[in-house]
């Protein structure tokens, strides 16, 4: 293989790897796994689709501006070839940021409590979960939720 066509399928490779999160109800992050949560059951009483926005994240964004600059650099001879990595790190740097922020579609659950109180949780779309399906919620010390069955 030609030196031009690695550094082109590494690049993609490091593009490709920006996907956002996952806003799944039924996935945790390393970092919460372990973590002491309070919880409270319930009844769902409505259900509707959301879209879900990651953060700005600065890894999908670095990522990007590391493959579009190997692909830049794999083009263009002598100080042409800084021009098209600087452009490539340029464009892959907004490639990069694009992907990693693209909103994934969730559902909102609005949650009537045993306690008489309602809550609103928007997750990802696992685990499906009924309108009149027993669940718990569950708190995390950070304030965040998701909702499970029972």
């Amino acid at each position: 293989m030609t030196k031009k066509l690695v550094t082109c399928l590494l690049g993609v490779v490091v593009l490709t790897g920006c996907g956002g999160s996952d806003f799944s109800g039924d996935k945790y992050d390393s970092r919460n796994a372990g973590e002491v949560s309070r919880t409270d059951d319930g009844v769902i009483v409505s259900t509707r689709k959301v879209q879900i926005k990651p953060d700005d994240s600065i890894a999908g964004t670095a990522l990007g501006a590391v493959g579009g600059g190997l692909i830049g650099s794999a083009f263009g001879g002598g100080h042409y070839k800084y021009l098209t990595a600087a452009a490539g790190a340029i464009a892959g740097g907004v490639a990069g940021n694009a992907i990693a922020t693209r909103p994934e579609e969730g559902l909102e659950y609005m949650v009537k409590l045993d306690n008489g109180s309602t809550v609103s949780v928007a997750q990802g779309m696992t685990p499906v979960l009924s309108i009149g399906q027993r669940v718990r919620v569950i708190y995390s010390q950070k304030g965040k939720g998701r909702v499970i069955a029972v």
